[in-house]
C-alpha cells in the first residue's frame, strides 16, 4: 500500500502545482487586461500564461509516468524496497493515469473535430470563381484552401487545426466587393499562419483540465477578441484595405443569408467588443511584435517531457526517496 502512494502523491502534487500556477496567471492577466491595449492582450505571452500552468506540470506527470512503466525502469528502487506486488499494483495506477489523460485529450479532440453542415457550390459558380479569382491575384492567399458555400453558419470563418480551411458563405461573396473579399480572406490567412485554430483548442483543453480553468474563461474570450483585433492589423499590413475590412466586418455581424437582420453579435454584449475591434483596425495599435511566451512556453513543455527520461539527473528517485521519508515520519 505504502508504494501506491508515490504515483498518488505525484497526482496530488502536480495539481497543486497547477493550482498555484492558474491562480498566479489569473492575477498576472488580470493586471494585463487592466493595464495593456486589446491588442497586447492577443500577444503570444497571453497565450503561454493562458495554457502553461497546466500544459506543462501535466506534461510532466505524463512523461514521468511513462517513464515510470518502462520495462527497464521496473527493476529500480521500487523492485528493491516493495517486491513485485506493490510495484505491479503502482504501475496499475500509472498506466492507469496515462490512459486517463489520454482519453480526455482524445475525447476533447473529438468534440472539437470539424463536422461541416453546408453546400459546396459547383466548380462553374460565379461566386467561386469571383473568390479563386482574387486568390490568384494575391501570391500570400495562394496557399488557402477555400470553400464557398450554402448556408455557413457563418459568413466567413476557419475551421480544422492541422488542415485549416476558410469556409464563406456564398451570400456573403454577392454582396461584398472585391476589396471586402480580400481583406476577409488576408484576416483569416492570419489566423491560419499564426495557428489560432490549434490554439483555441488547446487552450479549451488545459481550461477543462484545470481546477481553476473556469476563471480563466473570461481572459480566454478577451484573449480570442484581441486575436481578431490582431489578425485585422495583419490583414491591413499585408495590403488588405482598412474601410474595406472594417466594412467587411460590419456585414459580417449584421448580414445573414435567411434573415439580413442585425444578429445576436451587434445586439448583445459582444457589441461593445465589435465596436472596440473597429476603431483600433481605424485608428488604433500599429501591429503587434512577435514576443517571447509562445517559445518560452514550447520550450519548458519540452524540458517537462524529457527531464524525467534522463537518468543521470535522477529527478524521479528523489521524489521517490523524498515521499518514502515522509512515509515513515
Amino acid at each position: 500500500m505504502g508504494e501506491l502512494l508515490f504515483p498518488i502523491a505525484a497526482i496530488f502534487l502536480t495539481l497543486l502545482i497547477v493550482v498555484v500556477s492558474s491562480a498566479l496567471s489569473l492575477a498576472v492577466l488580470k493586471n494585463k487586461r487592466q493595464k495593456g491595449s486589446l491588442t497586447g492582450f492577443g500577444s503570444e505571452t497571453t497565450f503561454a500564461w493562458l495554457v502553461a500552468p497546466t500544459l506543462i506540470p501535466l506534461t510532466w506527470l505524463v512523461s514521468s509516468a511513462i517513464h515510470q512503466i518502462e520495462p527497464r525502469e521496473f527493476v529500480d528502487l521500487c523492485l528493491v524496497d516493495h517486491g513485485i506486488e506493490g510495484c505491479t499494483d503502482s504501475m496499475l495506477l500509472v498506466g492507469f493515469l496515462v490512459a486517463g489523460i489520454v482519453g480526455l485529450v482524445g475525447y476533447r479532440l473529438w468534440r472539437e473535430m470539424p463536422r461541416p453542415n453546408y453546400e459546396v457550390l459547383d466548380p462553374g459558380d460565379l461566386a467561386l470563381r469571383r473568390v479563386q479569382s482574387i486568390i490568384s491575384a494575391d501570391e500570400r492567399l495562394r496557399t488557402l484552401k477555400v470553400d464557398v458555400v450554402h448556408h455557413s453558419p457563418e459568413p466567413v470563418y476557419t475551421y480544422g487545426f492541422l488542415k485549416p480551411r476558410v469556409v464563406i458563405d456564398a451570400c456573403f461573396v454577392c454582396h461584398a466587393d472585391d476589396a471586402m473579399l480580400r481583406a476577409a480572406l488576408l484576416h483569416e490567412h492570419a489566423h491560419i499562419k499564426s495557428r489560432d485554430t490549434f490554439r483555441n483548442f488547446l487552450v479549451r483543453l488545459t481550461l477543462a483540465i484545470s481546477p481553476l480553468g473556469k476563471y480563466l474563461r473570461r481572459e480566454f474570450e478577451l484573449w480570442r477578441t484581441a486575436r481578431e483585433a490582431v489578425c485585422d492589423r495583419e490583414a491591413v499590413h499585408h495590403g488588405g484595405d482598412p474601410l474595406a475590412l472594417a466594412e467587411g466586418i460590419l456585414n459580417a455581424a449584421r448580414f445573414r443569408c435567411e434573415n439580413p437582420e442585425p444578429s445576436l453579435v451587434a445586439l448583445t454584449g459582444a457589441g461593445s467588443a465589435l465596436k472596440l475591434r473597429l476603431a483600433l483596425l481605424l485608428h488604433g495599435d500599429e501591429r503587434l511584435s512577435s514576443g517571447p511566451g509562445y517559445r518560452a512556453c514550447l520550450i519548458l513543455a519540452l524540458l517537462a517531457m524529457c527531464i524525467p527520461h534522463v537518468d543521470n539527473l535522477g529527478v524521479l528517485d528523489y521524489v521517490h526517496v523524498s515521499v518514502e521519508q515522509l512515509l515513515h515520519l
